[in-house]
């Protein structure tokens, strides 16, 4: 059986803005961490190993771009301004990061840095990270037109245009 291979190229980090979907402007890289605390537990018949249970789960998305001008008022795409603007008010804001034609995966979250940078020969570029909120969607496949995620307790339905956060 041969192997699908995914370029990075084809994976977008998208937020709303104002209800609309659009991208980190000039996007160069994403990433999405998810971790998990951890109860250290001690039981007569571990032999002095460590055991634990999982406890509270988070994640988080970095970022980086390169910086251009948006129109908050009819976006295309998410720049340093408006990133800045959702920061700095501590906005909640929804997020997607998909890939071309296969993958999905979304959630809410707060954007807790940001940096940008000016090199003198180079282009303005920004990074940062959002902070998730809640429940991180179980990844779903993106089926023409149609999103399906499922948050644990309900499954959601969405078509293209219309998301649907909990």
């Amino acid at each position: 059986m041969a192997n699908t291979f995914f370029k990075g190229e084809t994976q977008i980090l998208y937020i709303f803005v104002g209800g609309i979907k659009v991208p980190i402007s000039c996007l160069t890289e994403n990433s999405l961490s998810e971790s998990v605390d951890m109860l250290e537990t001690t039981t007569a018949d571990n032999k002095g190993w460590k055991t634990g249970r999982p406890l509270n789960q988070s994640y988080q998305i970095s970022f980086s771009g390169i910086q251009i001008v948006s129109n908050i008022a009819a976006p295309t795409q998410a720049s340093l301004d408006i990133l800045k603007h959702y920061k700095r008010n501590r906005t909640l804001i929804n997020w997607v990061i998909e890939t071309e034609t296969t993958f999905i995966e979304g959630g809410s979250g707060y954007i807790v840095d940001l940096t940008d940078s000016s090199a003198a020969e180079g282009l303005l570029t920004f990074s940062g990270s959002i902070l998730g909120y809640g429940a991180l969607a179980i990844p779903s496949l993106k089926i023409p037109n149609n999103y399906i995620f499922q948050d644990g307790n309900n499954y959601i339905f969405q078509d293209a245009n219309n998301y649907i956060f909990n």
